[in-house]
């Protein structure tokens, strides 16, 4: 999984690196869209998870006929909501980013990027659904084979088409977007090859009779999750709003540093992305204390990797940020950015156990206050006040004052469940 979300996250450093040889102008129209496109993607999260709980736990209590249909209505869920998320954003697409504080001057630039992003938004939610249910049944290679095939063809039509190689016309910001979308119907024809042929896991025969169960399960989960991965591109798009205030070209810093932030996280997302299933199949399976030591073990690991990490920003923040531009103001913005939140991330780890611990258990609240008092409650708030007082730095520092306070509940709230059940075990014992 690290490796298949690596793959993802690569495609992200990849387009920003080429967009970035056309000018800091469309770095800084690319760097707007980061709120809208993480809204899309939260969405596919929160289906992904709500699927992969319900089906972990069937597998987990071996019943494979609602594992079909669980799965086969999850994919009709994702293309629904994609569709309607389409729709709005290609209607109403100025005045979203109008929201934002995108300046007027690169509205033409968005809409290059966002016109095809929009009406390709399917291609891109659907596969990540069947991944989250491949994954669900313990199987982490496919989803990252199929990742990482995504990866390679993003990777080699990016420069083909966003400056017109090999014949093909210069497209800019909408290659691309183009690029992306043709890569991702790539892992929609795999995704969805695998789930019906290797895993016979969508069955429209399966669910005929459960249509209305299905979706009652699947979006008891999905619905918070969504609402969790909600919060992060909400506090993005506030995020992009504060640092505009100083300049465009620090939201195009703040951009950079966020995919640079996203290569080092994505170990404890892979971590965290096993960890939902992983606790859904031993949840149903009531192998309660081996979810418990699971989660001990990856404590302790995050923490190490969250030193780790912290150290080479520190040490690596400036050269990185610099292959991505040689504008000071974005540089400046990037290097405060990985110089200050990195410190937090053993915290945020810890958040993200926790959370994808909640959903595979079936209990879907608890990610969703994480985030909501993590992003909402205490980072804004914070941010809003710092900002005024120490500028970019008040506002990168209140993220990471938000992770430490939130993280540290989170583990209590850990050590809470971890009781409670082990306490249970010995009363069913005796």
């Amino acid at each position: 999984m690290i490796g298949g979300i690596l793959a993802i996250m690569s495609m992200n450093i990849v387009d920003t690196y080429y967009i970035s040889k056309l000018g800091t102008i469309p770095l800084t129209a690319m760097s707007f869209t980061l709120p809208v496109l993480s809204t899309l993607l939260s969405i596919a999260f929160g289906i992904g998870i709500g699927t992969s709980s319900v089906i972990s736990r069937a597998i987990g209590a071996n019943q494979h006929t609602l594992v079909q249909s669980y799965c086969t209505q999850s994919i009709f869920i994702a293309l629904f909501i994609a569709i309607a998320f389409a729709m709005t954003g290609y209607l109403y697409i100025d005045t979203i980013f109008a929201a934002l504080g995108a300046p007027s001057n690169i509205n033409h630039l968005i809409h290059e990027y966002m016109d095809i992003w929009f009406l390709g938004s399917f291609v891109v939610v659907i596969p990540m659904v069947g991944n989250s249910a491949i994954r669900a049944s313990g199987n982490a290679k496919l989803p990252a084979l199929v990742m990482l095939s995504v990866a390679i063809v993003n990777m080699i039509l990016d420069p083909i088409l966003i400056f017109g190689l090999l014949g093909f016309p210069e497209m800019g910001l909408a290659g691309a977007a183009l690029a992306t979308v043709i890569a991702y119907s790539i892992a929609l024809i795999l995704g969805l090859y695998f789930l019906t042929f290797k895993f016979n896991f969508i069955s429209i025969k399966a669910c005929h009779k459960n249509v209305i169960s299905s979706w009652k399960a699947i979006l008891k989960i999905a619905i918070p999750s969504i609402g969790t991965n909600l919060i992060p591109p909400i506090s993005i798009a506030i995020t992009t709003w504060f640092v505009a205030n100083n300049s465009p070209e620090a939201v195009a810093g703040f951009g950079v540093a966020s995919r640079i932030e996203a290569i080092f996280l994505v170990v404890i997302m892979g971590l965290a992305s096993i960890t939902g299933p992983f606790v859904g199949q031993n949840w149903g399976a009531k192998k309660y204390q081996r979810v418990f030591t699971a989660l001990n073990m990856n404590f302790k690991f995050i923490f190490l990797w969250g030193a780790i990490s912290t150290i080479l920003l520190w040490l690596f923040g400036r050269p990185i940020s610099e292959l991505f531009s040689d504008d000071p103001v974005v540089i400046s913005s990037a290097i405060q950015y990985l110089s200050i939140v990195p410190c937090s991330y053993l915290f945020l780890g810890i958040i993200m156990l926790c959370s994808a611990m909640a959903n595979g258990m079936g209990q879907p609240t608890p990610s969703l206050i994480m985030s909501f008092l993590r992003l909402i409650a205490i980072y804004i708030p914070l941010a809003y006040l710092l900002m005024n007082m120490f500028g970019l730095s008040g506002i990168y520092s209140s993220s990471a004052l938000a992770n430490i306070i939130v993280g540290l509940g989170a583990f209590i709230w850990y050590k809470r469940i971890k009781n409670d059940k082990t306490k249970e075990i010995i009363h069913d014992t005796l």
